[in-house]
This record gives structure tokens, sequence and C-alpha cells, in this order.
């Protein structure tokens, strides 16, 4: 690689850290417009008109949202607000549960305060602890919400205007090009978009039967609120390796919160390990194959990298964003070494 191309590579992590507010909204209105593309498609073939069509899709999934989050809302915001209560019940169930430690926990406490009062003698007694009373939780949350409500609508408007374009929007950014390089990039752009399309409808498909799995588990099990659960499995499932993790961990806590005795919360993160299982072991490897060329190593380094540039979000576009950069590495000749880095 040349060090201007090194150069290169520099400012644009610089500028994608720097302008995600700006960049972000872009990023995810391209990828869920790569995602609604085919069903564009075949409404078109039924001779509507292109921006019928894509008003239509958007129509469609912006219905499809608002219901969610209507019948979503209540329940995870009443989460939200007893988190902290919630906490400290896991908190004591975890330690009564742990009775046989919490006797060498306590010889060791008496232990360290035997030699901090022969040594230093203890606190003085006039000291008090002052403690200022938090905020309430969805009052931190409303000017993030109200952010994310406007991040929202920019990522449905830009997504419609992109699927009304059609292929016009990728040929006028092909023509920005040197001549040279045109007819390279305009086949990058077509590659991308063909494996966007597939990787992100069948993993969202995918991760949609997860969450719809682990709804219908969780209902059998009598578990509290087990829509919102659901949706938060389908969604946590599109981040790699920690996805599963941190949903089998929420599952749990959530179980002892809401049950007195732990076969409960056991039985229900066994039955979400089961679904994981089935998931990444066969559903997953039969359906995408190797459409998506990417080593284990790429696709944890991406997780990283895009976790640290935008966040929760970043991480849950790792795999595409990162599939993304390799078809443009395999397309460009300063970088076909880092092509090959990447691939599987």
């Amino acid at each position: 690689m040349d060090p201007m191309t090194g150069i290169l590579l520099l400012l644009v992590i610089v500028a994608l850290k720097l302008g995600s507010s700006l960049i972000l909204p872009i990023v995810v209105a391209g990828l869920l417009a790569l995602l609604l593309a085919p069903a564009v498609r075949w409404l078109v073939k039924r001779r509507l008109p292109t921006s019928l069509a894509a008003g239509l899709v958007m129509i469609g999934v912006t219905a499809v949202l608002v219901i969610s989050i209507a019948l979503l809302a209540n329940p995870a915001a009443d989460w939200i607000e007893r988190a902290p209560k919630s906490l400290a019940q896991v908190e004591r169930k975890i330690r009564r549960l742990s009775k046989p430690l919490q006797q060498l926990q306590q010889t060791a406490e008496k232990v360290q305060q035997v030699t901090q009062n022969g040594v230093g003698g203890g606190a003085p007694s006039g000291t008090q602890a002052v403690t200022v009373a938090p905020k309430g939780l969805m009052s931190k949350l409303s000017g993030t919400t109200i952010s994310a409500a406007g991040a929202l609508m920019t990522v449905i408007f830009l997504a419609y205007f992109l699927l009304a374009m059609g292929d016009r929007f990728r040929d006028k950014f092909a023509d920005m090009l040197p001549e040279r390089h045109r007819r390279e990039m305009a086949a990058a752009i077509v590659l991308m978009q063909r494996q966007m399309s597939h990787y992100l409808l069948i993993s969202t498909l995918i991760n949609a039967a997860v969450g719809l799995l682990t709804w219908g588990a969780l209902e059998l099990l009598h578990f509290p609120n087990p829509a919102l659960w659901g949706v938060i499995a389908g969604v946590l499932n599109f981040i790699p390796y920690l996805g599963a993790v941190v949903t089998l961990v929420v599952i749990g806590l959530a179980g002892l919160v809401s049950f007195d005795t732990t076969h409960e919360p056991l039985l229900a993160m066994g039955a979400f390990f089961v679904i994981n299982m089935i998931e990444s072991n066969i559903a997953t490897p039969m359906m995408l194959g190797r459409r998506l060329p990417l080593n284990p190593v790429a696709i944890f380094v991406g997780l990283l990298f895009w976790g640290w540039i935008w966040g929760i979000t970043g991480a849950v576009l790792a795999v595409p964003l990162t599939v993304m950069m390799k078809v443009v590495a395999d397309r460009v000749e300063s970088l076909k070494p880092f092509g090959e880095l990447l691939d599987n």
C-alpha cells in the first residue's frame, strides 16, 4: 500500500469517527435501501412506477416500525425505569444463591477491618457521606429519544429517495469517477448491491425468526413481556458472537427479577441457547453459505472497529460494512492485499 493510500484511509477513519452524526444516518439509509431493493424491483415488474413502488414499500416498513414501537414502548419504559431496583433484586438473589461463598467473604472483610483499625484507626467519626439523588432514567433518555426520532426520519426519507432513483444514483456515482476506474467501480457497486441485498435480506429473515422463536419459547415459559425480549434477541443477533451472549445474560437477569425460583430463568436461558445453536450452526450456514467470504478474524476485528467508530449501531452494522470494504478492496489494485487479508 502506497503512503498516499494509507494517509487517505486514516483521514477516512477520522471523518467516520468525528462525523458520525451526519454519516451514520446516510449509511443506515443506504443499507436499508439495499435491503428493500428486491421488494421495490418486484413491484416494478408488476408495472408500478419506481417512485410509487418505493413509497409503498417505505410506508409498509414505517407502519410496521411504528406499530412495533407503540406495542413495546410501555414494557420497555417500565423495565428501564425499574432498572436500578431490579439490579438490586438480582444482586440479592445471586448472593442468596452463593451462600457458601458468603462466609469466606465475611471472614476476609473482618480480617481487613481489623487490619485497618490496627494501622490507621479507621476513618474520622465526624465525616459524613453526601449523596446526590440521580435524575430519573427516563428524563435522561428524553433528549436521546428526540435525537433518535430525528435520525430515524432522516433514514426513512433518504432510503425512499435512494429506492425511488433506482439504478440512476449508482450510475451518477460511477460517472463522478475518473474514466479509467469508472468501469471497475461500476462493477464493484453492482457486486456490492447484490451481496449486500442477499446478506441483509437473509440475515434479517434469520434474525426475525430468532426473535419470533425466542418470543414463543418465553411465552410458553410464562416469562413476562416475552415480545420485548424476542425483539431484543432478534436485534442483538445482528451482532456476531457478542449479541447472543448479551441476550443470554439479559434474559437471565430478567428472569431473576421476575421469578422467585431459579429454574425458570435457567429454562429461559436454555431455550434461547438451543435456538441460537440451531441458528448459528445450521440455519445461517445453510442459507448464507460462502456468499460472504469473510474469515472469523476479519468479522471479529470488524466488530471491534465499527463498534469503536459508531458504538452499538456500528456493531450491528459491522458485518455488512466489512463486506462492503472487502468488495471495494478486491476491485482497487492498491487495496487488494487488504482484501486478501479479509478473505476466508
